[in-house]
């Protein structure tokens, strides 16, 4: 009697998993959780304007995809593909397919950082997830490095991908460094010189792309100078609350040469209202609220370089304080760890044709959540820790493709740093890459647990 292959495996298995987790997520969130900053940017996207001082792609995304599709339906289905696609490209990219791929592929969709946080219309998740997918084509060019041909369009996918990473959040640009590095590193079979010049040429090709985006989704209002001037006003005033909450006494010497009276109500309200946890508290006090837009850019910055360079370790003791909020998030509930339904300001969800949504299946989705609160599954210190065990197992192991999966870790680890320096907030969204760095390392490594290498 003839036998019939049905070819079934464990890579089919993961596929129908990623299928029914993908259908899961658009059924369980579609068209997409919109918070404030999502209306607004959607907003600036179909009317090709700018109203606040985030990153200028992401709204412009929106507006391409609105385009097509009114809405953020179909922006929603493609940002999401981009993840699932590239962890189904993880049994191809290793050869094979390990039963162990399924469960964790399983395990992970069922978090909130899948079945929720895919499902939400913020730039955090599309910085992830555009990250996660560059540096898996940097996977494939690793794999496929010593082949006659170079693997030119992988390169080049990585370019587009990670390019836009970087733009669509402000610090999100330190993916960019260490995919240049990766590449240099998956070259040194070639030696150091061709390494160096691969990585070099990756990074200025990066570069340039970063650039032709930039100038195509500016729109007309604020450009670049404003929201960086912004960015670091709101960084110089909060540090400056910081420092005078444990010392009322330091200096003010710029402010207090422009606006004397701003300087007192600083060091009167600070201590009243300055919290690591974000910056939003100083909206309690009117007097702040008041008197800090009369001061400079200038002058802050000024006075806020001059805390820097002669009070370090008070400097670092503070940021260290806001990076363990957001990192550790000690008390999950303050953080924001979860969004649902749709809300913003009526003027803009008016012209929008957007209501406010908040029914049955935003609270059962809400209920579901909130049982991962409090445990591993909501904490960055956790994932980190799967990145950290994931570079351990690659480094032992050391395939060509292991390379870039190792990189993708450092990326997240990397991106995780930066909010020492420049964290406003604890909101849980702002490190969501680590997370999700973590769970496509894991699922990598599922895929092919094998420590020796491959051929």
């Amino acid at each position: 009697m003839r036998k019939f292959d049905l070819g079934f495996g464990a890579r089919e298995a993961a596929w129908l998993v990623l299928l029914a987790g993908y259908a899961a997520v658009l059924w369980q969130n579609y068209p997409g959780h919109m918070s404030v900053d999502s209306v607004i940017e959607l907003h600036e996207g179909r009317f090709h304007m700018r109203e606040n001082w985030g990153p200028a792609i992401f709204p412009w995304i929106l507006g391409v995809f609105d385009r097509v599709w009114r809405g953020t339906g179909l922006y929603l289905a493609a940002s999401t593909l981009l993840l699932f696609g590239g962890w189904a490209s993880m049994p191809q990219l290793r050869g094979r397919g390990s039963w162990w791929l399924v469960p964790v592929l399983a395990g992970a969709i069922a978090l909130p950082d899948i079945m929720l946080y895919q499902g939400i219309v913020w730039h955090d998740i599309l910085y992830a997830n555009a990250s996660v997918a560059g540096f898996l084509c940097l996977a494939f060019a690793g794999r496929d490095w010593n082949r006659a041909r170079r693997p030119w369009l992988r390169l080049a996918a990585a370019v587009v991908l990670l390019s836009v990473a970087g733009l669509v959040r402000q610090n999100g640009i330190v993916v960019v460094p260490v995919a240049a590095l990766t590449v240099g590193w998956i070259a040194w079979g070639d030696g150091w010189r061709r390494a160096f010049l691969w990585g070099l040429g990756w990074l200025l090709a990066a570069m340039a792309t970063t650039a032709v985006l930039s100038v195509t989704a500016l729109p007309q209002g604020p450009g670049f100078e404003k929201a960086n001037a912004q960015g670091f006003r709101a960084l110089a005033t909060y540090d400056l609350m910081g420092a005078l909450a444990r010392d009322p006494n330091i200096p003010l010497t710029r402010i207090e040469q422009e606006a004397p009276a701003v300087a007192a109500v600083l060091r009167a309200e600070s201590p009243n209202f300055y919290s690591p946890q974000r910056i939003d508290f100083l909206q309690d006090s009117p007097a702040l609220i008041r008197y800090t837009i009369r001061i400079s850019t200038t002058a802050l910055v000024a006075d806020w370089k001059h805390l820097i360079l002669t009070r370090p370790g008070l400097y670092l003791s503070i940021r260290a304080q806001v990076f363990r909020w957001v990192f550790a998030t000690p008390v999950i509930d303050v953080c924001l760890p979860a969004y649902l339904g749709v809300d913003g300001s009526p003027k803009l969800m008016k012209e929008l044709g957007l209501k406010r949504v908040w029914g049955d299946r935003e609270q059962r989705l809400y209920n579901y959540v909130t049982w991962f609160y409090d445990t591993p599954a909501v904490s960055h210190v956790f994932y980190a820790a799967i990145s950290l065990a994931v570079i351990a197992f690659l480094l032992l192991r050391r395939d060509p493709a292991d390379k870039a999966v190792i990189g993708l870790q450092l990326a997240g680890l990397a991106f995780a740093g930066t909010f020492l320096l420049v964290s406003l907030a604890c909101d849980y969204r702002y490190l969501y890459f680590v997370d999700i760095a973590a769970l496509s390392g894991l699922a990598y490594v599922a895929a092919d647990p094998r420590l020796r290498r491959t051929a």
